[in-house]
C-alpha cells in the first residue's frame, strides 16, 4: 500500500504523548509522528522530515493550540544545543509525564502488571545547576576559543557561556581556561584541518569539600599544556587534580586512553550522607548528587535489609549503594567489572570503615559462579542503559534471592526485563527518579518480591 504521508507534508496534527527522546508524538492516518518540542495536548502544524514504514519525525512549524503546560526555555541557546529536551515544559507537569513513560513502556512490554505500583516521580526542588561533571568540546571561533554542546542530531559545535543545569563552578572553570587559552596562544584542536592542541575538556566539581578535576583531552601529548597550570590553580585554588588525556583516535570514551597526572593528586573526593569517595576522572558517580542521594536512599528502604542477610550490589561502580547499606546486612559482595573503579571502591570503603563489603573485581556471571554463599537473600542492581539482559536474568533465576531492587535508567530495558522475571517474581513498587531535570531521561527504581507459591 502507498504510503499517503509523504516529506515535505504540512499537516496539522494533534499531539497525544510524550516519547522516550522528549518528542511529542501523535497519529496521522494511523501513522505515530514524532515531532521535537511538541507537548501532549496540543495540536501543531508540523513538515514531515522523514517517513518510516512504521512511524514519520517532524519539525514543529507553528502552534495552533499550545499546551497551558508550555513554557519559554530558561537557556538561549535551547533551540539549537542537543543537551536538553524538555526546558519548554514545566517541572511539575515533565515529573508526571517521566512516570507516563514508564507506564507506556510497561503496557508495551509486560504481558502483565497493576499501574498502582507505579508511584510518582521523584524531583527537585530546585532543578538548576545539579550537574556535578561535564564534557564539553572546544572550538575557535573567531579567533576566541569557546566552549560547547553539539547541536541536536548532529555534530554542529553550539557555543555556549553558561549552562543551567551545570554547577555555576564548572561554568567558571570553562570560562577562565578558555580566556587562558587565548592569552598563551593555545588552541583548540580542529578535526577538519587536524591542527590544534585540545579537542575537549572535563571538569568535575564535588559537593561538601570544595574540590575540582580537571582533564584536557588532546590527540597527542604536547608540553605547552603545562603553561596552563599554575595560573588555572592561581585562579581556581578549588582545582586539585589536573589529567591530560591522550586520545588520538578522538574516541567519545576519552578515558579509555593515556590518562596521565599532571598536577596535583590521583583523585578528588566527593561527600555524601557523611561517606567521602574517591573519585578518578574516569570513575562512574551520579551526575546529580542530591538526586543520588534520595536514589541509594529509596534502594535502602526497599531492599528492606536485616542483619542476616547477604547481599549483592551488582554493577557496582565505586561502591555507593554498598556504603549505604553496609551497616544493615551480614555481608555484601560488590561485583564491579571496571579495575579503576574497583580500586575506587576498595579506598572508598576502607576511608569510610566499612568492613562487610567484599568487592570482587571481575564479570557478574563470572563472580557469581566463584561465589562460595550457597544462599544470596537480596540483589541490588543499576545496570548501564541495555539492562540486565538474559544471562544475568538466568542468574537470578538460579539463586532466587528473596528481594531484587532494580535501579534503571531505560524504561524499555527495564519493563523487558521484568517481563522475563513475573513468572517467579511480584512487582511490588516502581518509583520513577528525576535524576536530570530539563532531559527526557526517565530513571527508577523497581522492586519485586520473590512468589510465594510457584
Amino acid at each position: 500500500m502507498e504510503q499517503k504521508i509523504k516529506k515535505n507534508d504540512i499537516i496539522d496534527i494533534d499531539v497525544k504523548r510524550m516519547g522516550i527522546n522528549g518528542e511529542g508524538i501523535g497519529y496521522y492516518e494511523k501513522l505515530a509522528v514524532f515531532i521535537e518540542q511538541a507537548l501532549p495536548g496540543e495540536t501543531v502544524k508540523a513538515k514531515v522530515t522523514e517517513v518510516f514504514p512504521n512511524r514519520a519525525t517532524a519539525e514543529l512549524i507553528e502552534l495552533i493550540k499550545p499546551s497551558k503546560h508550555r513554557i519559554d526555555p530558561f537557556c538561549p541557546v535551547y533551540d539549537a544545543c542537543g543537551g536538553c529536551q524538555v526546558q519548554h515544559f514545566d517541572y511539575v507537569s515533565m515529573l508526571s509525564q517521566k512516570r507516563d513513560i514508564i507506564v507506556k513502556s510497561f503496557d508495551r512490554y509486560l504481558k502483565r502488571y497493576d499501574r498502582h505500583v507505579i508511584k510518582e516521580t521523584i524531583g527537585m526542588e530546585n532543578p538548576m545547576h545539579y550537574r556535578n561533571k561535564a564534557s564539553l568540546p572546544l572550538r575557535k571561533i573567531d579567533g576566541k576559543n569557546r566552549f560547547g554542546m553539539y547541536a541536536r542530531n548532529s555534530n554542529q559545535f553550539i557555543a555556549i557561556t553558561d549552562c543551567g543545569i551545570q554547577q555555576p563552578k564548572i561554568n567558571d572553570i570553562f570560562m577562565t581556561i578558555t580566556q587562558l587559552m587565548d592569552q598563551l596562544h593555545i588552541d583548540s584542536y580542529d578535526p577538519k584541518t587536524n591542527q590544534g592542541m585540545i579537542s575537549h575538556l572535563v571538569v568535575r566539581v564535588t559537593e561538601g569539600l570544595d574540590e575540582a578535576q580537571v582533564s584536557f583531552i588532546l590527540p597527542k601529548h604536547h608540553e605547552d599544556i603545562n603553561k596552563l597550570i599554575h595560573p588555572l590553580i592561581s585562579l581556581h585554588p578549588e582545582v586539585k587534580s589536573i589529567y591530560e588525556v591522550i586520545n588520538p583516535d578522538m574516541k567519545q570514551s576519552f578515558f579509555t586512553s593515556q590518562s596521565i597526572l599532571i598536577y596535583g593528586k590521583e583523585t578528588v573526593s566527593i561527600e555524601m550522607n557523611d561517606f567521602k569517595f574517591s573519585l578518578k576522572p574516569d570513575a562512574f558517580f551520579q551526575l546529580n548528587a542530591v538526586q543520588a542521594d534520595k536514589f541509594y536512599h529509596k534502594m535502602l528502604e526497599l531492599a528492606q535489609i536485616t542483619k542476616d542477610d547477604v547481599v549483592i550490589d551488582a554493577y557496582a561502580g565505586i561502591a555507593p549503594i554498598s556504603h549505604y547499606i553496609g551497616d544493615k546486612a551480614k555481608k555484601i559482595y560488590a561485583i564491579e567489572f571496571n579495575q579503576d573503579a574497583v580500586q575506587s571502591a576498595h579506598i572508598s570503603l576502607q576511608n569510610n570503615d566499612i568492613k562487610n563489603v567484599e568487592v570482587i573485581g571481575k564479570d557478574f556471571l563470572k563472580a557469581l559462579e566463584e561465589l562460595d554463599e550457597k544462599r544470596i537473600d537480596i540483589m541490588l542492581f543499576d545496570p548501564p542503559r541495555s539492562g540486565l539482559g538474559e544471562k544475568t536474568i538466568e542468574v537470578i533465576k538460579q539463586f532466587k534471592p528473596k528481594r531484587l531492587v532494580y535501579g534503571s535508567c531505560n524504561p524499555s530495558t527495564l519493563a523487558k526485563d521484568l517481563n522475563e522475571l513475573i513468572d517467579l517474581y511480584d512487582i511490588k513498587e516502581v518509583v520513577p527518579m528525576d535524576m536530570f531535570p530539563f532531559t527526557s531521561l526517565v530513571e527508577s527504581i523497581t522492586l519485586l518480591e520473590l512468589k510465594t507459591e510457584l
